[in-house]
């Protein structure tokens, strides 16, 4: 009985001190700075965790990377998405500069990109992140093409983000 009563008063405290926190208001939320560490693991921890579950049970297409997928995907990276993560040969935007967490580089070569987790983020977006759903405005064949440039393109050259969009690279040679 004893063992229940601690317990219960174990639950009632550490209730009452995240009321207490929670309704302080003295957590900083403001997008001026970054998380404070802990915070940023536990939210981190979460997503990757959420999207793992979540993405169960998908199967990515089998000609996922066909050329014709991988420069649709492109073509929305560039219009849709490099606003907030960039993209090779682009300044970051100002709106890239403001948000909290920071936008992901997704296209660098150390990415993973899994096809299916990234097909999941970007048909049902992450709260609270500026990470916005695509699965009501674009059809699953748009957002596995974002899925198949994303997992091809890692890496890319501001070169060759260019000539997959179709834009003359500029002449980089001085001549």
């Amino acid at each position: 009985m004893k063992i229940v009563l601690l317990l219960v008063a174990c639950v009632v405290l550490v209730t009452a001190g995240a009321l207490t926190f929670i309704y302080s208001g003295v957590y900083d939320v403001s997008a001026m700075r970054p998380d404070n560490p802990v915070v940023a693991w536990a939210l981190h921890k979460t997503f990757t965790q959420s999207v793992a579950f979540h993405s169960r049970g998908i199967q990515a297409p089998s000609d996922l990377e066909k050329p014709d997928n991988v420069q649709s995907g492109a073509h929305f990276f560039r219009d849709n998405c490099a606003v907030c993560h960039g993209a090779p040969g682009l300044q970051l935007s100002n709106i890239s500069r403001g948000l909290r967490p920071s936008p992901p580089d997704l296209l660098g070569a150390e990415r993973h990109n899994d096809p299916v987790e990234v097909f999941w983020i970007v048909k049902n977006g992450v709260n609270m992140t500026g990470m916005p759903s695509f699965g009501k405005t674009q059809s699953d064949e748009q957002i596995w093409a974002i899925a198949a440039f994303l997992h091809k393109s890692r890496g890319i050259t501001a070169q060759g983000f260019q000539t997959l969009i179709g834009i003359e690279p500029a002449n980089t040679g001085g001549k």
